[in-house]
């Protein structure tokens, strides 16, 4: 049987869109763990802020971040080491994330350092409004789940931000239990 040109670039294409789905879920599979742990980090975050002094919630969070940054590169091990083990080429998938994980980290220190928001109601809504716009960006141009996890996260953050002013950061606490259910549903894909 010979296949035609066409037949061969369809074929070709097929196999093209079979990998890109297999690389998808496989990304979910990895995320989704990781965006559970990041869930928890979030909600005692917050917890803290709700119940610490305002000078002590910057200390929290570092504490909190740190423990989050060395449990998802602990995360990544597993799929990172299968893939060298596929005889794949390895895509630092560690290196990115920290990588984009302190730019987060830079970006909502600068902000704050910049806008100086009087409201302590900012400082509470800023994380889930930047949470929100990065995973609906990586939905928008990488994996389509992430854009309704980042709905969700915008639209819980702006919820308590205007119908629970007084109880923000218990709302935010709350609203973790979005991002654990995002990640079961991930890690499930």
């Amino acid at each position: 049987m010979v296949l035609s040109k066409t037949e061969a670039a369809a074929a070709l294409a097929d196999i093209q869109e079979t990998n890109r789905r297999g690389a998808t879920l496989r990304g979910y599979r990895i995320g989704g763990p990781i965006l559970m742990l990041w869930s928890v980090i979030w909600a005692l975050g917050y917890l803290g802020m709700g119940l610490l002094p305002p000078q002590q919630w910057g200390w929290a969070w570092l504490v909190l971040d740190m423990v989050g940054i060395v449990g998802s590169i602990v995360l990544t091990r597993p799929a990172e080491k299968a893939v060298r083990a596929s005889g794949a080429k390895s895509s630092a998938a560690t290196l990115k994330m920290i990588g984009g994980m302190a730019v987060a980290l830079v970006l909502v220190m600068s902000a704050f350092s910049v806008l100086r928001p009087t409201d302590p109601a900012a400082y509470l809504a800023f994380p889930g409004l930047m949470v929100g716009a990065i995973y609906a960006a990586v939905g928008v141009f990488v994996a389509r789940r992430y854009l309704a996890i980042g709905a969700v996260m915008f639209a819980l953050t702006l919820i308590g931000f205007y119908a629970f002013p007084e109880v923000l950061a218990f709302w935010m606490a709350s609203a973790s239990v979005g991002l654990f259910v995002s990640g079961v549903w991930l890690a499930r894909a």
